[in-house]
């Protein structure tokens, strides 16, 4: 059970650092991974 947890922080953390490169974009409205099974608002602060 926690290796799936385990991998969506992992992503969670990615998600975190791209954003922090990239900055705001218009492209932060609509994430791929939204309609993967992952959290909406996970990686949202």
């Amino acid at each position: 059970g926690g290796e799936v947890e385990r991998i969506l922080r992992m992503v969670d953390g990615v998600l975190l650092v791209v954003d922090a490169f990239d900055g705001p974009m218009p492209a932060d409205a609509v994430r791929p991974q939204e309609g993967a099974g992952a959290a909406p608002d996970a990686h949202r602060r």
